[in-house]
């Protein structure tokens, strides 16, 4: 050690981590001129080379000392770790966007190029970093300089070899990325990047650009070869996507540089009419455009009919579009029946399964309820629910929102107002029995195969996510339906939907909770971005004796037993959950006291410390249960040894 005297208090592991945070401490603080302090180059310079590596390794908030240094812009501090500490150029820090607070897995160079620090990325350049090295989504430094638009960057990464055509994960290119300039979109495209390169959702840049509404960008991209035509995933080509962002400046210079026919542009002007109506409320507008769509198909010498033909809808309160000038002045003072006219044009354009459209139907379902025109936004709702139910299955996450949204505004019409309006109002039966059945309905109707997907590998948490919150659903439309069922017929029909749902057995995906299991607990609660969070159908519906009772003379399996082996009886049995008769319920069914969970944790034990309970446990204990619990407790041998139908009996009180 005697080479070392000088730094012999560094070179143990205390001192090591001393010179680490304070080397961590310098870079954070540092300027892009500044310099390490003299002492801590001494310190470091008089450790071996190899433990001077390590401290360089080591980081803070999940950044190393080099990283920090890049993304402060410091080129000196750069080539200082890198030469004579051996600094990692590859080793990945964390980096926030501010634009959209995102966090990011990713090296020196990508951040030095998404801060703009010309100089630290030329010099890691020069000392070998890989100027194609992919972030934790698959971007390379070029593509994110692009998204910043740094083009000093650009030009120097590409001068020096960058992939110009390389995408992210999510085929998203630099030409994709730099829609926002003129400049920079002009740059790629002379040095070779493909102007009709599509990303995962099938858009080019010339989506990106009218989606922006960059007229100098879409008009570059058009001379340069891109093809309007193109048609992303949802079906949407140039005019259709100008049309739904109402990026008008674009549509007429589409409209006056390609031929479109006749029908296509009466059908591009009813689509933007109605986005002008729906996003920005300009009715003159939107009156404007439909009078123009209405003209172009009586210019020829055969009206051309709109197409295909949309069947009434109830839900649309059996409307059908215009046809005449006389049914357009008609409507035209009149903005609901204008609302109404675009969501029948955005079906017919586009189809009912479209991502706009059912965004519409959304939106506008919200806007209803908003007004309090509560039925309207039900049946709207409810359409959407459908539609996105056929189409993606209740593993999507818009499918699983949706279906959140109309049951809590039916918790909430049931909860808040039916005691508080007017007789009228309450006499109208808010939500309708015949709603709530529907939604129950569709959203069982294939839920067995719903379940048998979440089996296939890889396993996909958000998809286990949305299935457990279509199960608190539907616990939730049990209690409903309950509350609405008014007849025998009605209450009967209750009786055999649910009875239908236990017998498949249907069990959470994340934590294999029954519907009991749901059913007995304070945990089980919808929210839903429509509401806000103090609305009132927030507050507590779980534990719920009546869609207990319903479970259970249903078939429910009172001792069925969770992920974590507990049973509905244990759920019930926690202090927070505890209600009196729920319990004695589920003791009168058959519930066991003395079933343990994997913690060993029993419901006798929960309810005898439980100052509140004054259920006589001692008449629910069975001998069969005593001594099973003590073959159990003691590890006494039963397999083989006693009959088989009390194996099982005796496995139900392991932990």
């Amino acid at each position: 050690m005697g080479k070392y005297t000088r730094s012999s208090g560094d070179n143990n592991p205390r001192g090591l981590e001393t010179v680490s945070n304070d080397l961590l401490q310098e870079c954070k603080v540092c300027t892009e001129h500044s310099r390490l302090s003299k002492g801590l180059r001494e310190r470091l310079e008089g450790l071996p080379r190899q433990i001077r590596k390590e401290i360089v390794k080591r980081t803070r908030d999940g950044c190393s000392a080099l990283f920090i240094a890049c993304r402060r812009g410091n080129v000196e501090i750069t080539e200082y770790l890198i030469t004579v500490c051996d600094a990692n150029s590859e080793q990945k820090g964390l980096y926030e966007v501010s634009e959209d607070r995102s966090v990011h897995c990713v090296t020196p160079l990508w951040c030095a190029c998404v801060s703009g620090k010309l100089s630290v990325v030329k010099s890691l350049v020069r000392l070998g970093s890989n100027i194609n090295a992919l972030s934790d989504t698959g971007s390379t430094p070029l593509r994110s300089a692009c998204f910043m638009t740094h083009i000093d960057i650009v030009q120097y990464l590409v001068e020096n070899g960058a992939d110009i055509r390389k995408p992210n994960y999510n085929g998203g290119t630099c030409l994709i990325n730099s829609v926002q300039s003129v400049q920079l979109c002009s740059y790629l495209i002379s040095k070779g990047a493909d102007v009709n390169a599509r990303d995962i959702q099938d858009k080019t840049a010339l989506h990106y650009a009218i989606q922006e509404h960059r007229l100098e960008t879409a008009q570059l991209l058009l001379e340069h070869g891109a093809d309007p035509f193109a048609k992303s995933r949802y079906g949407d080509d140039a005019l259709q996507t100008a049309c739904l962002k109402g990026a008008h400046q674009i549509f007429d210079y589409l409209k006056n540089r390609i031929n479109y026919s006749s029908e296509r542009l009466a059908d591009a002007h009813e689509l933007i009419g109605s986005t002008f109506i729906d996003d920005h409320n300009e009715t003159r507008v939107a009156i404007l455009h439909w009078r123009l769509a209405h003209h172009i198909r009586l210019r020829d010498t055969t009206y051309i009919q709109k197409r295909p033909e949309v069947a009434p809808r109830p839900a649309y309160g059996n409307c059908v579009e215009f046809s005449t000038i006389a049914e357009l002045d008609n409507i035209a003072a009149d903005v609901d029946a204008m609302r109404i006219q675009s969501l029948l044009i955005y079906e017919r354009i586009l189809g009912i399964d479209h991502k706009d459209t059912l965004f519409r139907l959304m939106f506008r379902g919200a806007s209803y309820a908003d007004s309090l025109r509560f039925q309207r936004c039900i049946d709207l709702w409810l359409l959407a629910l459908q539609v996105r139910v056929q189409k993606y299955s209740i593993l999507y996450s818009d499918t699983c929102l949706t279906a959140q949204a109309i049951v809590r505004l039916m918790l909430d019409l049931l909860d808040k107002y039916v005691d508080v309006m007017s007789n009228e109002f309450v006499e109208q039966g808010m939500p309708r029995f015949e709603d709530v059945y529907t939604v129950f309905q569709v959203l069982t109707a294939n839920i067995n195969e719903a379940r048998q997907l979440l089996n296939i590998r890889p396993v996909h948490r958000k998809q286990q996510e949305n299935f457990d919150r279509i199960l608190k659903c539907l616990t939730h439309l049990m209690y409903l339906l309950l509350s609405t069922a008014k007849t025998d017929a009605e209450r009967e029909l209750v009786n055999a939907a649910v009875r239908t749902l236990v017998r498949n057995n249907i069990r959470s995906a994340i934590t294999n909770d029954t519907l009991l299991h749901l059913s007995v607990s304070r945990l089980n609660v919808i929210k839903s971005g429509y509401f806000t969070d103090d609305s009132r159908s927030n507050s507590l519906i779980f534990p719920n004796l009546n869609v207990v009772k319903l479970l259970l003379e249903a078939g429910a399996h009172v001792n069925a037993k969770n992920e974590s082996k507990s049973t509905p009886l244990l759920v019930a049995s926690m202090p927070y959950n505890y209600e009196r008769e729920l319990v004695y319920t589920l003791l009168e069914y058959g519930a066991h006291l003395d079933q343990p969970n994997r913690s060993d944790d029993r419901p006798v034990s929960l309810l005898a410390i439980n100052p509140v309970n004054d259920i006589p446990l001692v008449n629910y204990i069975t001998l069969k249960c005593l001594c099973s619990t003590v073959i159990t407790k003691f590890g006494i041998p039963y397999r083989n040894q006693i009959p088989r139908t009390l194996e099982d009996f005796v496995r139900w009180h392991e932990p």
